[in-house]
Parts: C-alpha cells; structure tokens; sequence
C-alpha cells in the first residue's frame, strides 16, 4: 500500500493515503448494505402476494444479501498510528476499538504478530491518555507471553523514569539489554538514565558495550553525543570557547552528529544537536540558523515530528543575548509540548526570570519543577539561591512610610532566608559526588544566610513597630472623622428639625388665620344681620321726625361737615372687603359693642326700645335736635363702610330736607355734654371715639386732625385693637354726626 510506503520517510503523505483508504472501505460498506436494504423490500413484497405460485416464482427472481466488507484491522491499526503521532489520540483510540472489533469479526484475517503489535499499540495509547495503570499493566502482559517483546521493557522503563523512579527505570532498561535484538536500543537507553542521573562514567560504558556494529546505529550514535555534550566543565572559569578542554569535547560531540547527518540527513535531532554545539562554540548565528531549519522540518512533518528541545535552544540563544521575553515563548512552547510537565523546561523558564529580575516568577516555576522532580539537585540548589536572592532585595527596598505591604514583605523575606539556609545545609550533608556542587560553596551560602537572619528579625519587629503605630494613627484619625461626621449629622438634624418646626408652626399660624377668618366672617354676618334689623326698626318706629334724622339734618356749615364726612369714611376705590373686621373676641370690641348697645358675649341682649328709641320719643328727639344730632354722630362712627357709603348719598340726595334741622346743630358739644345728652338711645361715644386730651370744640378745623388719622387706620391692614379704634370717625367740629344712632352696628360688617 502506499501508505506503508510513505509512512517512515513522509508520515504526512502516508496518513492521507491510509484516510483515503477507510474512505473507500466505508463507501464500499455503504452500497452494500443499500443493496441489502433492496433486497430486504423486494423479499417484503413478495411475501405481501397472496398467490403462493406467483409468489414462490418471485421470490426465485430476489437475489441473496451480500456480506458486509469489513474494513482491514491493518488499515486501521496503520491509521491509527499515524494519528497518534500526528497528536489526535481520541481519533486514534477510537480507530484501535475499530480494529479490535474487525479482530473479532474475522479472526482470520488478523496474524499473531498483528494481535501483538495492536495489543501494544492499544497499551501506549492507554499510556497517551493518562491511563498509566492500565497501560502498565497491558506491558507487563505482553512481557510475560512474549519476552523478547523490548519495546515493552523500554516503555515499562519510560514510564517509571517520568514517574521519578529511577532505580526501576534502570531495571527494566538492564532488562532489555538482556534479550536478545534489543541490546543497541537497551544500552542507548540506559546510558540516558546514567546520564541524567549525572553518572557519566555509567553512561560512557554503556556506549562503550554496544561494540563497532552498535556504534554506528544512529539512534547510539546520538546518545553518544548527548553523553560528550553533557560532560563539559560545569565551572564558569572553564565555560569560555577559548578553553581547550571544553573546545575538544564540543568539537566531539559536532563529528557526531555531522556523522548522523551523513546517514540520515533529515534527522532533525542530529541538526538540534550540531546547532547546541554552535552555540557553545559562540556562533549564535550559525546556531540560530540551524534551531530554524529544525523548526522547519517540524512544520513540515504537520505534527509528526515534535521536537521541543529546538525551542528549548532557542529560548537559550534569546537568554544569551538578553531578550527574556522571547526566550521565554519558546520555553513556554517548550512546555506546551511537554503537557507542561518537563522540569527541565520549568528550570530554564525559572533562569529566565530570575536573569529578569522578576524573583517571585522565578520562585513559583522552580516550586513547580521541585513538584515534578522532588530530588533534582538543581532544581533544590537554584530553588535556595532564588530565594536568598529576593530576601536580600526586599530588604534592601525602600517603603514609604506606612505602607502596608512591608511588614508582609519583610516577614515573607525572613522565611525565604530560614528557607534557603536549610536547603544550603542539607545539599552540604550530602556531599560533592551526590551533588556535583562544591562543598564550600555551599557552606558559603548557608553562612551567608545564617548572618542575615538576626537583622531580618530586626527587620521584622520594626516593620511591626511601624505598623502598629499606623494602626493607632488610623483609629485616631478614624475616630476624629467619626467624630466630625456625627457633628455634621446633628447639625443637619438640627436644622432639619428647625426646618420642620419653623414650617409646622406656618402651618399652624395658617389654620389659626384660617380660622380667625371664618371667625370673622360669621362675625361679619351676624353684624349685617344685625345691621339689617336695626334699620327696619328704626325705619318702623321713628316716624317723620326719624326720617329727618336719618337723613342728616341741618344745611350750611353742619351740612358741610357732612359731605366731608362722607367723603373722608368713603372711598370709591377702596372695596369695602378690605376695610378692618372686628373680633368679637377681643376686649376692647365687646366693650365698644356694650357701649353701642349691641349683644356682647359678657352682656345680656340691649332693649331696642332704649337702644334705638321709641315712636313717644321723636318729639324730644326733635326738641333737643341738637343733642340728639350729636348723638347720632357719635352712633353713627360706629357703622361700617357701607353704611356710610350709603349715608354719605344720602346725605347728598336730601340736602334740602336736612337744612332746616341743621339750625340747631351749630352749637358744638364737649366731652361732658355728650355723655348728657337727652334721649332713651343715648350711648357714651367718648369713650369709643374721642381721642385722650382732645376737646370737640373748635369747628371743622378740630375735626381735620381726627380726619386723618381716622384716614390713616382705615387705610392699614393690621387688625389689632388700635386698628379697630382709630377705624371709628370722631365727631365734627359742631358736635354733630351724620346718620342716626340705630346705624352704629355698621362699623362691625
């Protein structure tokens, strides 16, 4: 087949001929079963025939079923292989199962050695998924019925080298060496185990016993070189090209691997390793070009050839030339290729960053690699020196004042110094030939560390001084932030109180207007109410001789006071809503009320008969003109506006009539002659209207300074007391008043 063809030279190539393959098998597979399913309806519809003969004679007419092709376990055995170098284990596992049940269907299409070789290809799969124990244990089977079997020796000894188990790795590889055909392989094998375990001699014989044949196998050939390589000086004193020494084992190695390339030129590890060799001789670029070539081919394979010692090399020619980053991606791929569990690759990303700077990155990838490989010495060596490093330097670092990281710092720098002083003394116990370390060296750095543990402990304390006295000076600070918050608090609960109170208390002083309104507004009513009943009896009883007087009486001089009056107490443009309302609650009004003879809340109802007068009492009225005029003045200011905006009219429409009754209301009155004036309605109007010291005596002239200020309280808004008494309108400079006395209620509308 081609595929088996191209399978060692172009695995690539091989895998899509071996796809074709299965292709093919199973489209086969599908016509088949089609025809089958045919068959099976045309057989289906013959039995449907009620006529047996018709049906006996189709049925003859309906050919057999054919059997299913089955595909070839080789196939899929080759084919899985591939995919497993190829790195898609799940489709090659899936393929394996295939093939075992073609096995199992056909039996004898499958050899003996076929059976094997599945049986050990299904194993390293188990081994490629992690399975280890079962993969164990189908190698150990495989030993048993065929001992000759070294691949299965080699895998028992891979196995237990990763797993850190050494010595058992050692006695499966000495196993091998012991069956026959595997001696080349089995000694390659076990000079690696030497090798890494830093026993060069151990390893040099085992090149040493494969004899002239053996020497030139490629894959000894390449262990050879690996085993020079890894025996150069280790000192930094002989690293230098120019050493002689160092030059000859490098040189060693190069013939080596030139000599791989004769045989076989597109051995990419023979090139990997002519390119390590360039670099240690100083030809970065040489070597560069060779690691490239390398990852050329690699590409080239699509998978099926994965070297990552390349990268490794790589990211050591970044390392040298001081470009961490990049020699870290290649480390990085390094691991990748490794499933990240090679902690070798660990220990160079560790170099990396400890060459960097970055101490902690460099301290969690050798933690790493010491998980993977517990008794690597370099790994414990460079895992103590990194941390003796980086507690040095956080030490040295300088803080600002308070920072809080410190004092964790600083106590983490202490355990990294206890820390690296134990591995130092325990790699010192073990001596040079387990180690390969100089013992003084060693010594050096467990001293080192030892001297600076009483100053990190000094450290320490006042790292803890600082931040406790921190701590203190952050209560206090809180405390005093607290403390003005819960003052800003109270007095913004302060003012919110004061705020609700002040607008409580508006609200409260609107409802108490509110109320002294409606108050007011009954008062108003009961006021005109009484008003209204005064003028009807007052119009029913009085007569002609009441007519006149209601009219106003007298012409001249009287008559002009009148209009004056009138004029003074009305004013056009003011609404009468806005005159001054009376509380009936207050003191001096209920007097002013007794005084005028209306209802009070402390008084009994006044007679309207002696309040207003009788019809037997006009003729004296009309005798005593005068005093009764003065009266009626002095009643009259208790009216309100519109009463006197009415009188004034009037007053101006029967100014004819008044003249002749306003003969006797020339002579002015004194405060004594009011409080005698004739008549049953007289009432004491000094006491409400006359100002304190002021005599009436003196004409319209006397009469002008009561005018305006009388003007000035009607034009005021206030209501309190004086308010209401300066609203009252004194008595002219005759002593004579417009109106009638049963009109004094109108000051209370």
């Amino acid at each position: 087949m081609l595929g088996e063809l191209l399978a060692a030279t172009e695995p690539a190539a091989a895998l899509e001929a071996f796809s074709r393959a299965l292709t093919l098998h199973s489209q086969q597979q599908r016509e088949v079963l089609l025809r089958n399913e045919a068959r099976a309806a045309q057989r289906a519809a013959v039995d449907a025939v009620g006529d047996e003969a018709a049906a006996a004679q189709l049925d003859g007419s309906v050919e057999d079923d054919e059997p299913v092709p089955v595909v070839p376990a080789k196939l899929l055995n080759n084919t899985a292989v591939l995919k497993y170098r190829a790195g898609a284990i799940g489709e090659a596992m899936a393929l394996m199962n295939e093939a075992e049940q073609s096995i199992k269907a056909d039996p004898s299409k499958a050899t003996a050695l076929q059976t094997i070789s599945m049986a050990y290809n299904m194993a390293r799969l188990q081994e490629a998924t992690g399975d280890l124990k079962n993969a164990q244990h189908m190698y150990r089977n495989l030993v048993q019925q065929f001992p000759g079997y070294i691949d299965c020796y080699l895998r028992l000894s891979a196995m237990a080298k990763a797993a850190g188990a050494m010595a058992e790795a050692q006695h499966w590889a000495a196993q091998a060496t012991q069956q026959a055909g595997g001696h080349v392989d089995a000694q390659a094998m076990l000079a690696t185990l030497h090798m890494e375990r830093g026993d060069l001699n151990a390893a040099r014989e085992c090149v040493g016993k494969v004899g002239a044949e053996g020497s030139k196998d490629p894959y000894m050939l390449l262990t050879h070189a690996n085993v020079v390589m890894a025996a150069l000086p280790a000192d930094k004193s002989a690293r230098s090209p120019a050493d002689k020494t160092r030059r000859d084992h490098i040189y060693k190695a190069l013939n080596i691997y030139r000599e791989v390339l004769k045989q076989q030129p597109d051995n990419i590890y023979a090139v990997n390793g002519l390119g390590t060799c360039l670099a240690e001789l100083g030809h970065m670029a040489a070597a560069k070009q060779a690691f490239d070539e390398v990852m050329r081919a690699s590409a080239k394979a699509k998978g099926f050839v994965r070297l990552p010692e390349t990268y490794v090399n790589l990211g050591n020619l970044w390392l040298a030339r001081q470009q961490y980053n990049d020699a870290l991606i290649m480390y990085e791929h390094a691991s990748k290729l490794h499933n990240h569990k090679n902690a070798q690759v660990l220990l160079y990303m560790a170099r990396a960053h400890h060459d960097a700077g970055d101490h902690l990155a460099a301290k969690r990838a050798l933690l790493r690699a010491l998980h993977l490989a517990p008794s690597d010495i370099k790994i414990r060596f460079n895992l103590a020196f990194v941390l003796q490093e980086w507690a040095v330097k956080v030490f040295k670092r300088k803080y600002i004042s308070g920072d809080a990281a410190k004092l964790k710092d600083y106590s983490d720098a202490e355990v990294a110094l206890m820390e690296a002083e134990k591995i130092f003394n325990q790699l010192h116990a073990l001596g040079k030939e387990a180690t390969r370390i100089e013992p003084k060296k060693l010594a050096l750095h467990a001293k080192f560390c030892h001297q600076q543990l009483p100053s990190a402990a000094h450290l320490v304390r006042q790292a803890h001084a600082e931040q406790a006295m921190v701590h203190s000076q952050q209560k206090v600070r809180q405390a005093e932030l607290a403390a003005a918050e819960a003052q800003r608090k109270l007095k913004v609960d302060t003012a919110s109180a004061a705020r609700k109170a002040a607008e409580t208390r508006k609200l409260q002083e609107a409802q108490r207007a509110l109320e002294d309104s409606k108050q007011k507004l009954e008062q108003m009513k009961s006021s005109r109410q009484m008003a209204a009943l005064a003028d009807a009896t007052d119009g029913d009883g009085s007569g002609k001789g009441g007519s006149k007087r209601k009219r106003g009486g007298g012409g001249g001089k009287k008559g002009a006071a009148g209009e004056d009056m009138g004029d003074f107490y009305v004013d056009d443009a003011q609404p009468i809503e806005r005159l001054p309302k009376a509380r009936r609650d207050d003191a001096d009004v209920q007097e002013n009320l007794r005084r005028a003879g209306l209802d009070s809340d402390d008084e009994e109802p006044v007679d309207e008969d002696r309040l207003f007068g009788s019809d037997n009492d006009d003729a004296a009225g009309d005798a005593a003109n005068g005093s009764a005029e003065g009266a009626g003045a002095a009643a009259a200011a208790g009216s309100g506006r519109g009463r006197l905006k009415r009188r004034a009219a009037a007053a101006a429409d029967d100014g004819a009539e008044d003249a002749g009754g306003a003969a006797g209301g020339d002579a002015g009155f004194s405060e004594e002659g009011m409080d005698e004036a004739p008549g049953n309605g007289s009432l004491e109007t000094d006491a409400l209207f006359a100002d304190d010291g002021t005599e009436a005596a003196g004409g319209t002239a006397a009469a002008g300074q009561p005018r305006k200020r009388q003007r000035q309280a009607l034009d005021s808004d206030d209501e309190d007391e004086a308010g209401y008494a300066a609203a009252a309108p004194a008595v002219n400079g005759d002593g004579a008043a417009e109106g009638e006395e049963g009109d004094i209620d109108g000051l209370f509308e």
